[in-house]
């Protein structure tokens, strides 16, 4: 078995000016990790209050990703799965929401190079989805 180049994490993110939280987990069939509506009081995600309430609502879940440094077919196959829930990420985004895929990327190695491909690229542009990457080098 090969050494794998990274490790990696990833979330999917969905902010909107006013749908509730329990809409957007409802629509997606998910429960997410953390999430808050408009109006309501501020959280941690332990649950800890925290000043003010939300000026917009937000929902966020982790990921199962598979213990291999494949990123791009972890991202494809998760796409597939959220396309049958276009009209949704539609609707979202022209409504002023947002989606997007926030990947952690853990390096094992100095130096790698991850590839994401036109194709990937614009399934994700479809739905709405845009990619954040943090990259945390070796150590």
């Amino acid at each position: 078995m090969k050494e794998p180049r990274y490790r990696y994490k990833v979330s999917l993110a969905i902010t909107h000016p006013t749908m509730s939280a329990a809409r957007i987990g409802e629509v997606l069939r998910m429960e997410p990790d953390h999430s808050g509506s408009l109006g309501e009081d501020r959280l941690t995600p332990k649950g800890n209050p925290l000043p003010g309430s939300y000026k917009q609502s937000f929902w966020r879940r982790s990921l199962v990703v598979p213990n291999d440094d494949e990123l791009e077919q972890f991202l494809a196959s998760t796409v597939e799965q959220l396309e049958q829930y276009s009209q949704f990420f539609t609707d979202l985004t022209a409504d002023g929401g947002s989606a997007r895929f926030f990947v952690g990327l853990f390096l094992e190695q100095e130096n790698i190079g991850i590839e994401i491909s036109p194709e990937l690229q614009g399934r994700c542009s479809r739905l709405g989805l845009s990619l954040g990457f943090d990259i945390y080098g070796p150590d």
